[in-house]
């Protein structure tokens, strides 16, 4: 089944079902320290797992640190997590007997082929209907995700601001701190998936969101094209969960500001972006699911300038190479630790 509102109506009634009703079989999600669409892709596959398994996912907190509060509750409260320490890292292909599973992130791998058929048969058998991918299992998880009210009146005044609607084609053009990972996705690569998109399908407005703020000069906009850029949104052009660790007194500020990105991109009629970037798969997922023509998404490969280039895609090996020494070696200056010692101090 295609995405449509019946499928939308028995996804969300499943998942209700599941979250607030009596069981007692957890799936926990044990948050890494990561940018905010990182965090809310971990808990969006931690619901679409919970469901394939008949599992409640049971997340933590309401908060994921470094960043504060988007999203209301999304279970029931009073669980026992008594072992949850103990408690084997969940198995998508195992009828594991545990009452506590886990999904860390940093502990396991959900990318494979492998992975992604079994999650999509086991969820399909738990709804009764074919779910043909795993990206609108994702886009039905995140639009059935309770929104804090003070974030769904911020990004309300937000979109009424900027004026983006379902008319608008969102573009993620990621830069800033991404160059750590893969090489920047070339500017000419975005502006030609733009351009196919609007010869099907003439969008009357382009919202462009970008860490950088050179960002308008690089991206080109369809002659009659509206650009959004807002240019009130302070960039820091950088791996903004890092600042935040150190910065504590921008959490709200930046908070507010990453979920107002993904909330604009996921609202547009169409998204243009990367497949490594969170921003963009999760607003690509999103739109999907709400039955928006699959030709209006476009999911770049992240790494397509290494898969041009073989000089580049060697530097970027040995990069990560390094960088993966450099972890092993000084694992007090990883992420994860940093983020120990910030909520130590907080306390």
């Amino acid at each position: 089944m295609d995405a449509s509102p019946e499928l939308t109506a028995l996804f969300e009634r499943k998942l209700d079902e599941l979250q607030f009703g009596p069981g007692d079989r957890l799936l926990v999600f044990r948050p890494v320290a990561c940018g905010l669409g990182g965090q809310l892709s971990g808990r969006l596959l931690t619901l679409a797992m919970a469901l394939a398994l008949g599992r409640k996912a049971v997340f933590l907190g309401l908060t994921d640190p470094p960043y504060g509060q988007t999203l209301a509750a999304l279970h029931d409260e009073g669980h026992d997590l008594t072992g949850l320490d103990a408690a084997p890292i969940v198995e998508i292909a195992a009828d594991q007997p545990d009452r506590i599973v886990v999904h860390d992130p940093k502990l396991m791998s959900v990318h494979g082929a492998e992975f992604t058929a079994t999650l999509l048969q086991k969820a399909s058998a738990r709804l009764g209907t074919s779910i043909p991918s795993r990206i609108l299992l994702e886009g039905l998880a995140f639009n059935w995700m309770k929104v804090a009210p003070k974030v769904v009146a911020w990004n309300e005044a937000q979109r009424v601001r900027l004026g983006v609607d379902g008319d608008t084609l969102g573009v993620h053009f990621r830069r800033g701190d991404k160059a750590v990972e893969t090489a920047f996705v070339p500017a000419a690569v975005i502006n030609a998936r733009i351009a196919e998109i609007h010869a099907a399908w003439p969008f009357a407005k382009l919202f462009l969101a970008s860490d950088s703020p050179n960002a308008p000069q690089e991206i080109v906009c369809p002659a009659g094209v509206e650009l959004i850029f807002d240019t009130q949104e302070q960039r820091f052009n950088n791996a903004n969960h890092k600042m935040l660790m150190e910065q504590p007194e921008l959490v709200e500020q930046e908070t507010l500001v990453a979920f107002k990105n993904i909330h604009l991109l996921s609202i547009c009629g169409g998204v243009v972006g990367q497949d490594n970037a969170h921003f963009a798969t999760i607003a690509a997922a999103s739109i999907l699911a709400r039955g928006t023509p699959p030709e209006r998404i476009a999911l770049i490969s992240g790494r397509i300038a290494e898969e041009n280039n073989p000089m580049l895609a060697r530097y970027f090996r040995v990069k990560a190479m390094a960088r993966a020494i450099a972890r092993r070696l000084l694992p007090h200056m990883t992420a994860s630790a940093r983020m120990e010692r910030a909520m130590r101090r907080a306390r």
